[in-house]
Protein backbone atom coordinates (compact mmCIF):
# COMPACT_ATOMS: atom_id res chain seq x y z
CA UNK A 1 0.00 0.00 0.00
CA UNK A 2 2.52 2.09 1.00
CA UNK A 3 4.91 1.49 -2.17
CA UNK A 4 1.65 2.88 -4.02
CA UNK A 5 0.89 5.51 -2.38
CA UNK A 6 4.68 7.15 -3.64
CA UNK A 7 4.38 6.17 -6.81
CA UNK A 8 1.62 8.24 -7.88
CA UNK A 9 2.63 11.68 -9.91
CA UNK A 10 1.24 14.48 -9.28
CA UNK A 11 0.80 16.73 -12.76
CA UNK A 12 2.07 20.50 -11.73
CA UNK A 13 0.15 23.01 -12.94
CA UNK A 14 2.14 25.73 -15.28
CA UNK A 15 2.68 29.56 -13.14
CA UNK A 16 -0.04 32.07 -14.09
CA UNK A 17 2.04 35.29 -15.19
CA UNK A 18 0.23 38.45 -13.79
CA UNK A 19 -1.01 40.52 -17.05
CA UNK A 20 -3.17 43.52 -17.73
CA UNK A 21 -5.88 41.87 -19.96
CA UNK A 22 -4.31 44.03 -23.38
CA UNK A 23 -1.75 41.70 -22.87
CA UNK A 24 -2.69 38.45 -22.88
CA UNK A 25 -2.17 36.69 -26.35
CA UNK A 26 -3.42 33.24 -27.45
CA UNK A 27 0.26 32.06 -27.07
CA UNK A 28 -0.37 32.28 -22.72
CA UNK A 29 -1.27 29.39 -20.88
CA UNK A 30 -2.65 30.60 -17.45
CA UNK A 31 -2.49 34.39 -16.67
CA UNK A 32 -3.71 36.00 -13.46
CA UNK A 33 -5.50 39.12 -14.39
CA UNK A 34 -7.41 42.03 -12.09
CA UNK A 35 -10.31 43.89 -13.13
CA UNK A 36 -13.90 44.97 -12.75
CA UNK A 37 -17.00 42.69 -13.29
CA UNK A 38 -18.92 44.52 -15.62
CA UNK A 39 -21.57 42.02 -16.73
CA UNK A 40 -22.51 38.79 -15.14
CA UNK A 41 -24.44 35.82 -16.56
CA UNK A 42 -25.18 33.83 -14.28
CA UNK A 43 -27.16 31.37 -15.89
CA UNK A 44 -23.95 30.37 -18.05
CA UNK A 45 -21.65 31.01 -15.66
CA UNK A 46 -19.68 33.55 -17.71
CA UNK A 47 -19.04 37.32 -16.06
CA UNK A 48 -16.76 40.22 -17.90
CA UNK A 49 -13.43 41.51 -16.82
CA UNK A 50 -12.67 44.85 -17.41
CA UNK A 51 -9.25 46.90 -16.33
CA UNK A 52 -9.66 49.43 -18.27
CA UNK A 53 -6.70 47.71 -20.92
CA UNK A 54 -9.69 46.15 -22.42
CA UNK A 55 -11.97 43.47 -21.38
CA UNK A 56 -12.21 39.57 -21.16
CA UNK A 57 -15.06 37.09 -20.83
CA UNK A 58 -14.47 34.69 -18.02
CA UNK A 59 -15.92 31.30 -17.98
CA UNK A 60 -16.11 29.50 -14.94
CA UNK A 61 -16.97 25.45 -14.89
CA UNK A 62 -17.30 25.77 -10.78
CA UNK A 63 -21.22 26.89 -10.47
CA UNK A 64 -19.90 28.00 -6.88
CA UNK A 65 -17.03 30.62 -8.25
CA UNK A 66 -20.26 32.63 -10.28
CA UNK A 67 -21.41 33.86 -6.88
CA UNK A 68 -18.17 35.74 -6.44
CA UNK A 69 -19.01 38.00 -9.71
CA UNK A 70 -20.80 41.18 -8.77
CA UNK A 71 -20.83 44.11 -10.91
CA UNK A 72 -18.06 46.43 -9.67
CA UNK A 73 -16.77 44.10 -7.60
CA UNK A 74 -12.32 44.13 -8.03
CA UNK A 75 -11.86 40.36 -8.45
CA UNK A 76 -8.34 38.60 -9.46
CA UNK A 77 -8.74 35.58 -11.33
CA UNK A 78 -6.60 32.36 -12.42
CA UNK A 79 -7.54 30.49 -15.32
CA UNK A 80 -6.15 28.96 -18.81
CA UNK A 81 -6.76 31.00 -21.88
CA UNK A 82 -9.05 29.79 -24.44
CA UNK A 83 -8.50 31.36 -28.39
CA UNK A 84 -11.43 30.78 -30.59
CA UNK A 85 -13.05 32.47 -33.51
CA UNK A 86 -14.64 35.16 -31.29
CA UNK A 87 -10.99 36.18 -29.76
CA UNK A 88 -9.60 35.17 -26.37
CA UNK A 89 -11.80 33.96 -23.02
CA UNK A 90 -10.15 32.91 -19.98
CA UNK A 91 -11.02 29.57 -18.00
CA UNK A 92 -11.64 30.61 -14.49
CA UNK A 93 -9.80 28.25 -12.30
CA UNK A 94 -9.82 30.60 -8.86
CA UNK A 95 -11.64 33.88 -8.09
CA UNK A 96 -10.51 35.99 -5.50
CA UNK A 97 -12.63 38.94 -4.14
CA UNK A 98 -9.67 42.07 -4.61
CA UNK A 99 -11.98 44.78 -3.16
CA UNK A 100 -10.08 48.02 -1.60
CA UNK A 101 -6.78 46.86 -3.99
CA UNK A 102 -5.54 50.39 -5.01
CA UNK A 103 -5.80 49.85 -9.30
CA UNK A 104 -3.42 52.58 -10.25
CA UNK A 105 -0.83 50.96 -8.29
CA UNK A 106 -1.34 47.39 -8.99
CA UNK A 107 -0.97 48.68 -13.22
CA UNK A 108 2.17 50.76 -11.93
CA UNK A 109 3.45 47.59 -10.43
CA UNK A 110 2.50 45.43 -13.60
CA UNK A 111 4.51 48.10 -15.88
CA UNK A 112 7.51 48.16 -13.74
CA UNK A 113 7.48 44.71 -13.04
CA UNK A 114 7.05 44.22 -16.86
CA UNK A 115 9.40 46.69 -18.38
Amino acid sequence: MEEQETSKEFKKRSVAFNKKISEVSKDDSRVALVGTVIDVDEKNFVFTLDDSSKKINVILLDEQLIHKAKIGKILRVIGVIIAGDSGIELKGELVQDFTGLNVEYYNKYLELANA
